[in-house]
């Protein structure tokens, strides 16, 4: 491995560490518990954000493309939107709403150094593969999805999520 390949590795594991440090304090921030279902999480959210948070099933989503969902932030107004498509599953439209909730949770967030787009999105690219995110954009993108993964998991992966299957 050349000096090149070995400051690549150390620079991506120095990457994946500041992101799993910023998923850990976003998930801290908003107190999640296992006992919590989807609606008690955004409303977590809103109070460790203080903002009013709704969650948009929209359906017409024709010009989306890759899109699943995105955050409007009207921070003079304490208020906030996600909107998902209606046509996806539950379990998919509540993760990407889990991965816009990462975003508002944050730290980097709350300091401004969120890059702006007009609204925040999550589309099925990867943050890896699309050439046109800076490194702290391809952060902030991470530590969303580690934020939806580890949402998810407080939903899904609990003993009373597998009971009320039976």
């Amino acid at each position: 491995m050349s000096d090149r390949d070995g400051g690549r590795a150390v620079a991506a594991e120095d990457m994946q560490a500041r992101v799993r440090a910023r998923a850990d304090r976003a998930i801290a921030r908003a107190r999640l518990t296992a006992d919590m279902g989807f609606d008690d999480v955004v409303r977590a959210v809103e109070r460790a954000v203080g903002i009013r948070l709704r969650v948009i099933r929209e359906t017409d989503t024709s010009g989306w493309g890759t899109l699943t969902g995105y955050l409007t932030l009207f921070a003079d107004r304490g208020e906030a939107s996600i909107h998902v498509r209606a046509s996806d599953a539950a379990l998919y439209s509540q993760f990407a709403a889990s991965h816009e909730l990462g975003h508002l949770l944050d730290d980097a967030h709350c300091t401004g150094a969120l890059h702006e787009r007009g609204a925040r999105e999550r589309s099925s690219i990867t943050p890896y593969d699309d050439p046109t995110l800076t490194t702290p954009e391809v952060e902030a993108e991470l530590v969303a999805e580690h934020v939806a993964h580890r949402i998810s998991r407080l939903l899904y992966a609990s003993p009373r999520v597998a009971e009320s299957s039976w």
